[in-house]
């Protein structure tokens, strides 16, 4: 699993509209741009942490494995609880909202593919993103409890879209409010 702290949402806005005059008889030259924020894909970033541990039921620790350098953890998250009998994600294997034809849709999202490997995973072929900032996020499936998984590979102490230090990014999709189960692998 994964504990989650959220420290903060936020949403960008898009372009505003704008006006021009014109008088008749008149043409007039008008180059016109603007930006649209997605209402499908949502992100998520941050640092992680964690520790390997032999404890008791009680969670008494015996023993503490210290991670200190955390590149190569992997965060996942689902929709959902999901066994870890991963496969890599599909174009055929699409989540709702994002299937489309619009210029956000999953095919032109994930459009790269490549072998993604962690400590418990190779798996060839998997579907992949670069966000801003050239942190990846994979497209798995679990083909035990038929659930899509994206999983964020994490770089210890990296710039991130923003400028700011962290670990991981993560693109997932969030047509509306979508909750999902977030859980760690370590390195």
């Amino acid at each position: 699993g994964g504990n989650t702290t959220v420290i903060g949402s936020e949403r960008g806005t898009a372009s505003a509209t704008s006006t021009v005059d014109i008088e008749g008889g008149n043409v007039t030259l008008v180059n016109v741009s603007g930006n649209a924020i997605t209402g499908n894909w949502g992100g998520f970033y941050g640092n992680i942490s964690g520790g390997l541990q032999l404890t008791d039921a009680s969670a008494n620790t015996f023993y503490e494995w210290t991670v200190s350098n955390l590149t190569g953890a992997v965060v996942y998250a689902t929709i959902g609880a999901v066994t870890f009998d991963l496969v890599a994600g599909t174009n055929g294997v699409q989540p709702a909202g994002v299937n489309g034809v619009g210029t956000d849709n999953w095919t032109n999202t994930f459009d790269n593919n490549e072998l993604f490997t962690s400590a418990s995973e190779s798996i060839a072929a998997t579907p992949y993103v670069d966000t801003v900032g050239g942190l990846r996020t994979y497209s798995l499936y679990d083909s035990t409890a038929t659930a899509l998984v994206y999983a964020a590979k994490a770089v210890d102490d990296t710039t991130g879209f923003d400028g700011s230090t962290l670990d991981f990014q993560m693109l997932v999709p969030a047509t509306g409010t979508v909750t999902y189960t977030f859980y760690l692998e370590l390195p």
